[in-house]
């Protein structure tokens, strides 16, 4: 496995992003088609590179933007790369009071849809409707769902 995760400053600098991921793509192959390793161990240490590079970036992001300002531009070339310094604004609404009453009401209405589908789920059978009057039945559902699998790795 040790070509699968090059080393920093391995991966061909002129590479552009589509590349790099095809490239990753191509080496994820061709370890899974060695049969060679134990294709769980490989992605818990993968999810463990991921979690370290992303602290990593996360704390060099402020030093690398304050040298990026150095250069006095917005946007720039640099190893190959396109910089951009981007700035933005948060504002803050709570100050106002008609913001205020429509964002309490969203959270309020999201409460309900929690709860509504909290009740759907567990009432979840074939519910049929009925029309009291005339006996014919007005809606025969259940809910619709799709079931994905997925991995979560806990380190």
């Amino acid at each position: 496995m040790g070509k699968l995760v090059r080393q920093l400053g391995t991966i061909e600098r002129d590479l552009e992003k589509r590349e790099i991921l095809a490239l990753a793509k191509e080496n994820g192959q061709a370890v899974i088609d060695s049969g060679k390793y134990d294709l769980l161990k490989v992605y818990i240490e993968l999810k463990r590179y991921e979690s370290y590079l992303k602290g990593l970036i996360q704390h060099l992001k402020k030093p690398a933007l304050e040298k990026a300002s150095e250069k006095g531009q917005k946007s720039f070339q640099y190893d190959n790369a396109k910089l951009n310094i981007s700035r933005r604004t948060k504002w803050d609404f709570s100050v106002d009071e008609q913001w205020s009453r429509i964002d309490e009401q969203i959270q309020q209405l999201t409460q309900e849809k929690k709860e509504r589908e909290k009740h759907l789920k567990e009432s979840n059978k074939v519910r049929r409707l009925v029309d009291e009057e005339t006996g014919e039945v007005i809606e025969d559902f259940e809910l619709p769902k799709e079931i994905k699998f997925g991995l979560s790795v806990r380190l």
